[in-house]
């Protein structure tokens, strides 16, 4: 039987509060240039190494976090059984671990952009072959993330987890789908720092929601 004291539970939240917060930081320092309407590759084959590094690190540091993080879905859905709520967790931690592992691999956009530019190529071309690398890790990413929310939808709606049932449409499947309504809404600088770094901060939105429900779940 899998069981944390309330201290460690909180824990657990708020790491993935503090590991959203790093990809944040890192998808800023990847992506935004004030007012900018170049790609990608050409914002980034502009930039100072210094800043590119910093941004490739904070992925690295951000998965420790965000995988500590995926061990209070071993007690959220422990009402739905154990292994239900083993596979949950394997599941959505292998979602984590992709979001660490892609964030990192960006960097050979902004490698590639860099050197086709110091070559007298173009950026876009130079970012091509680091972009295709990034887009397959997505892609694989998407297997777990169908996995891990279907499963966590299911044992939410079927009142088999701590969480009330409405926060089935709080699932970070749900906000991610939501990116284009919400965005249209915004206006100016924080229209363009939501756009670029909106996977991160739905997973910020559903940290803070998941450790304000879970907070007092088990009272000392």
């Amino acid at each position: 039987m899998f069981t944390f004291t309330p201290w460690a539970l909180q824990l657990f939240g708020i790491s993935g509060i503090l590991g959203s917060i790093l990809f944040i930081t890192g998808d800023l320092l990847y992506n935004h240039v004030p007012g900018s309407r170049d790609s990608v590759p050409v914002k980034m084959s502009r930039m100072p190494e210094t800043r590119l590094l910093n941004a490739g690190t904070l992925g690295l540091i951000g998965c420790w976090f965000y995988t500590l993080a995926s061990l209070q879905f071993l007690m959220v859905f422990q009402p739905a059984g154990e292994l239900y709520a083993f596979i949950v967790f394997l599941a959505f931690a292998a979602v984590m671990i992709c979001y660490g592992i892609s964030h990192t691999s960006y960097f050979s956009i902004a490698a590639g952009a860099r050197v086709a530019e110091r070559l007298g190529s173009d950026a876009e071309s130079g970012g091509r072959f680091g972009n295709t690398f990034f887009q397959r890790l997505v892609y694989i990413t998407y297997i777990p993330v169908v996995v891990s929310s279907l499963m966590m939808f299911y044992g939410i709606i079927t009142g088999k987890s701590l969480y009330p049932r409405w926060m089935a449409v709080c699932l970070p499947i749900i906000i991610y789908l939501l990116k284009s309504p919400i965005t249209r809404i915004l206006k100016g600088r924080i229209k363009e720092m939501v756009n670029d770094s909106y996977d991160n901060i739905v997973l910020f939105l559903f940290y803070v929601l998941s450790t304000i429900l879970l907070w007092n779940v088990f009272p000392s």
